[in-house]
């Protein structure tokens, strides 16, 4: 516990009972003013409120149960299977050869004998990619301790998915890789209404497996026109303008019960120990410090929340600009008194980048494979991004990093489509990973193997 908020206590707890009673007061009618805004503007404020807008879906059309079903086959291998994960490229984790480059023989093999051992999981992933609604089995009662087991499970289904498509690309099966990549995709797609900040950065998490065996796909396996028109239209839903403020609402009504139930209730200290403060049990100072402290406290987490959600209701792409600006800001804006504030507001700041992360890596690959589309029809690549428009795209999207449109290179060599990543530079398209770091830009680069003009 911080020797501020001993201090604090202290003093505290030596005023008179009357200053404490009009504290409590003055901060129950602050703190009553600010939930009844949130009501007023039809958002929840409750797990319970929060829960009703998590719906099921109509019978027969949950995916969860193959998804369910998916988990439990990868659950069921035994050691020999494990075995045959050696040597297999981790997908979205490790290098795999350069885009023109073939994989070597023995990693193909691998490839697919971990795929021949996982076909029933795989069978089950692809029937839960057919479906558009999903709903896990969540207990919102729990608040915190609620239960998500699934998602420790979404990055791999995901990542066994873009091996099959890996698989698919390097034998020239084009177009039976893109059913692949976009199963991966509705992977991602299943949490969508899931409302935890956790289960916002899992689906991004999913896409951008997806993503980066795309890349590999559209350089190499020669996708059709249908194929790459099917696979856009899947990024074009992944890419949710929506997706920062679905996660901001869910954080906010964990954030609330978290204040109402344990650090306004009773035995303050062990119920803040459990959530990581402290390595043990909290001094019982932290007990006797006033409800009225923590209310103040919950108060301006509030107001530092309403002003995250302000932003990330703006029109896209200022939404992801200005919520990534008020991130920079909460580290500023939160008095290190208010150490609960101070404990669960700065995960805002990663779901916001992760955000707008997000947003560029669905675009610019939605806006590279339309470019394949010209040249399929063309014959060449367009001179810019402008010549898409209208027959391939209904506008260039924005970067959601400086609001200008997103940035394009092509060449004999193949091509890129990019924004300019937080830091704000045109690096001129260098999106790959460096070797420490994230890549200056982010994007979607195509290389073909052989010059195809």
């Amino acid at each position: 516990m911080p020797i501020a908020l001993q201090l604090l206590a202290a003093s505290l707890f030596s005023l008179p009972f009357s200053l404490l009673d009009a504290w409590d007061a003055v901060a129950s009618a602050k703190l009553a003013a600010r939930l009844k805004a949130i009501k007023d503007a039809g958002d929840p404020t409750s797990l319970a409120e929060l829960a009703k807008r998590y719906p099921d879906p109509p019978p027969g059309r949950n995916a969860a149960q193959h998804l369910n079903a998916a988990f439990a086959a990868m659950d069921v291998q035994d050691k020999a299977i494990e075995r045959l994960a050696e040597g297999l490229p981790v997908v979205g984790q490790a290098q795999l050869p350069e885009i023109t480059q073939d994989l070597p023989p023995a990693m193909l093999r691998a490839i697919r004998g971990y795929l021949a051992a996982n076909a029933e999981a795989l069978a089950a992933l692809h029937k839960a990619a057919g479906l558009e609604e999903c709903k896990f089995d969540l207990d919102f009662a729990k608040g915190v301790e609620m239960e998500l087991r699934h998602l420790a499970k979404m990055r791999q289904a995901a990542r066994l998915l873009a091996l099959e498509a890996l698989e698919r690309t390097e034998s020239g099966k084009g177009d039976d890789a893109a059913a692949s990549l976009l199963a991966a995709l509705r992977t991602g797609e299943a949490v969508r209404r899931e409302p935890t900040t956790i289960s916002t950065l899992v689906r991004i998490a999913c896409d951008a497996i997806a993503i980066g065996q795309m890349e590999r796909w559209a350089s190499r396996a020669r996708p059709s026109p249908a194929a790459l028109e099917r696979v856009e239209a899947a990024l074009a839903a992944a890419a949710d303008t929506r997706l920062v403020e679905g996660a901001l609402l869910g954080e906010r009504c964990f954030g609330v019960h978290i204040y109402q139930t344990d650090v306004l209730g009773p035995n303050r200290a062990a119920k803040l120990a459990q959530l990581g403060w402290g390595d043990g049990p909290l001094p019982l100072a932290i007990n006797i410090v006033p409800n009225a402290y923590f209310k103040m406290d919950m108060c301006h987490y509030l107001d530092i929340m309403e002003a995250h959600l302000a932003a990330a209701r703006k029109p896209y792409p200022q939404s992801h600009m200005a919520g990534a600006q008020a991130g920079l800001e909460v580290e500023g804006r939160v008095p290190r008194y208010y150490v609960v504030s101070r404990m669960i507001l700065p995960a805002l700041g990663r779901v916001v980048i992760e955000g707008q992360r997000h947003m560029a890596r669905c675009e610019t690959a939605r806006v590279a494979l339309a470019t394949l589309r010209y040249k399929a029809k063309q014959g060449r690549l367009p001179a810019g991004l402008a010549a898409l428009v209208p027959d391939f795209l209904k506008a260039v999207p924005p970067d959601p990093f400086d609001g200008k449109p997103l940035r394009y290179k092509g060449d004999e060599a193949g091509l890129v489509v990019y924004a300019v990543g937080e830091d704000g530079k045109d690096n001129g398209g260098a999106v790959q990973p460096l070797r420490e770091g994230r890549p200056s830009d982010v994007g979607f680069r195509v290389r073909w193997p052989k010059a195809q003009f």
